[in-house]
């Protein structure tokens, strides 16, 4: 009867954790992914919002500052309501060590939680909206005609 070397044993072991890091990394999600994960996010409920002022015929808009954001209707009396309680547009918080950076709407840029409105008209303005995780900043980009979308990020 035989047993294993006290060499064997750490070759194996070695091994065995040079697998479990190369794992634990594959699951771990890079900076650079997240940013680019939460601006395909906005995204894609600012392109949603603005269907629905299209599809509705009322007004939307889009505010956020600091690490998070939310979505606003305007009522008949032209009064602005948070919206709180949507499935899709409901306020949202950015992850730890993300915020909103710049925001320009029609060319100008905006105070921080200013609102970007979403119209319910066919062309409306251009807007864009800076994310930032650290070093790195995404931009999202509506083009005024409902489409918007994510601009790879850089250093800024």
């Amino acid at each position: 009867m035989r047993g294993f070397t006290l060499l064997e044993m750490l070759v194996a072991l070695v091994v065995a954790s040079i697998m479990l890091t190369v794992v634990t990394l594959n699951l771990m999600p890079s900076t650079q992914s997240v940013l680019r994960e939460e601006a395909k996010r906005l995204a894609f409920l600012l392109e949603n919002g603005a269907m629905a002022a299209q599809a509705g015929g009322q007004s939307l808009a889009w505010s956020g500052s600091g690490n998070s954001y939310r979505f606003w209707k305007r009522t008949r009396e032209g009064d602005w309501l948070r919206i709180e309680r949507d499935n899709l547009l409901h306020p949202r918080t950015l992850p730890p060590d993300m915020h909103i950076g710049t925001v320009s709407f029609d060319g100008r840029r905006l105070e921080p939680g200013a609102l970007v409105m979403l119209s319910p008209e066919l062309a409306s303005k251009r807007f864009k909206v800076d994310l930032h995780s650290g070093e790195l900043t995404t931009a999202i980009i509506g083009d005024g005609l409902g489409k918007v979308e994510v601009v790879a990020g850089s250093a800024p």
